[in-house]
């Protein structure tokens, strides 16, 4: 692992661990290569030791456990960043029509994208929120989404990060919080010191005294110190469902080449029954569809 300092505070540190499972595979097969050239031997036993110190953390994301079975205390979860706007929006419609989940996270979306999806939906019984004032450009927000079984939801906007996020709680949420943020993506110095800032807000919020549902595009993978350190005893929506490396981002390449950074983290004692990437045309990110029981107790 590389130094700390390295891997959460400078741009290039960020950008290298963003595709560690990738440079661990080519790390591998390397190795392999290397090994029968009597030369090459010692540059093959370091790559090797690179490729086995990563080891460990890849296999956990990989991992499988026995399915939950689905309840009707499930709640689901739709997060997909929009592309400023672009995404095909009567795709988008489409598939809301087919899962029907109760809570939708739109990353780069504002009132411009939700008032040209909402005719779209007139007839699911979906109310809307966006983060920001109308005017402003659908790459500055986010937009939230309840279906009507969430109930009497209380939704505000939250100004702790430089793209604002919304909160809502009450309704089925209860005591908890359900929150739609968007981090800085980390390019160039700045943006990723502002990156590093939106992590803390993460932190923050994960370890309020009931633990939030956090949803949305965090421009971070697992294999960011910042984010696990962030999400706490929390963990991602894909724990344990053999997904946890499948690509989000972005489109261009499979998802077995690309990196997951659109996440839903959900409270320490959750249990997963369904995890999903679903392309939706027009957008660069995959969106994540997922399916979970919330603990009983609102502490937990």
């Amino acid at each position: 692992m590389p130094p700390r300092s390295l891997t959460d505070r400078s741009a290039l540190g960020v950008a290298v661990l963003a595709w560690r499972p990738h440079l661990t595979a080519a790390a591998a097969i390397a190795t392999a290569a290397l090994a029968s050239r009597p030369r090459r031997r010692g540059a093959a036993t370091a790559l090797g030791a690179v490729a086995l110190a990563a080891l460990p953390a890849l296999a956990e994301r990989v991992w499988r456990r026995p399915a939950a079975q689905p309840s009707s205390s499930d709640f689901t979860v739709l997060a997909l960043n929009v592309l400023h706007g672009r995404a095909d929006t009567g795709e988008l419609a489409t598939l809301l029509e087919r899962e029907r989940p109760d809570l939708v996270a739109l990353s780069e979306a504002g009132c411009d994208f939700r008032d040209k999806l909402m005719p779209l939906i007139s007839g699911m019984g979906y109310r809307s929120w966006a983060a920001t004032a109308p005017g402003v450009a659908d790459g500055e927000g986010v937009v939230l989404l309840a279906a009507d079984r969430m109930g009497l939801l209380e939704v505000r906007s939250d100004p702790a990060m430089p793209q604002r996020s919304l909160r809502a709680t009450g309704g089925l949420l209860g005591e908890r919080s359900f929150i739609v943020a968007h981090t800085i993506s980390p390019v160039g110095v700045q943006r990723t010191r502002w990156w590093c800032a939106d992590m803390a807000t993460i932190g923050r919020w994960c370890r309020e005294p009931v633990a939030p549902i956090v949803a949305g595009d965090l421009n971070a993978t697992l294999d960011h110190a910042l984010l696990r350190d962030a999400i706490g005893p929390g963990h991602s929506a894909a724990a344990g469902t053999g997904r946890g490396l499948a690509g989000t981002f972005p489109t261009k390449l499979p998802r077995a080449l690309g990196i997951q950074i659109d996440h839903v983290i959900v409270p320490a004692a959750t249990v997963t029954s369904r995890f999903e990437i679903v392309d939706v045309r027009s957008s660069d990110h995959r969106a994540v569809l997922t399916q979970f029981r919330l603990p009983a107790h609102p502490g937990a």
